[in-house]
């Protein structure tokens, strides 16, 4: 049994999460991926790519809220932890 706290639930929050953005529901979304950021973080740590992409993401939720200064820094954060494992330069 993987538990509330295993990396794959995360996977499943996020795409729960995902699917609600894509129905309109940007508060459940937002909690939904907050919720796999956290997993995601304490299992691979906040500069992870997989944090990355679930950051972004969570950003999109809070600019569809309404929330454009938090969409900012959490899309900024995002890019920093890309650009950091990636390069600038990766396509």
């Amino acid at each position: 049994h993987f538990g509330k706290e295993h990396p794959e639930a995360a996977v499943t929050l996020y795409n729960l999460g995902i699917a609600h953005g894509n129905l309109g529901d940007y508060s459940k979304q937002k909690d939904l991926l907050e919720r796999a950021l956290r997993i995601l973080e304490q299992h691979f740590g906040k500069e992870h790519p997989e944090a990355a992409v679930t950051l972004y993401n969570l950003g999109i939720a809070h600019g569809n809220l309404g929330d454009y200064s938090k969409q900012k820094d959490l899309l900024e954060r995002a890019l920093r932890i890309l650009e950091q494992h990636f390069g600038k330069e990766h396509p």
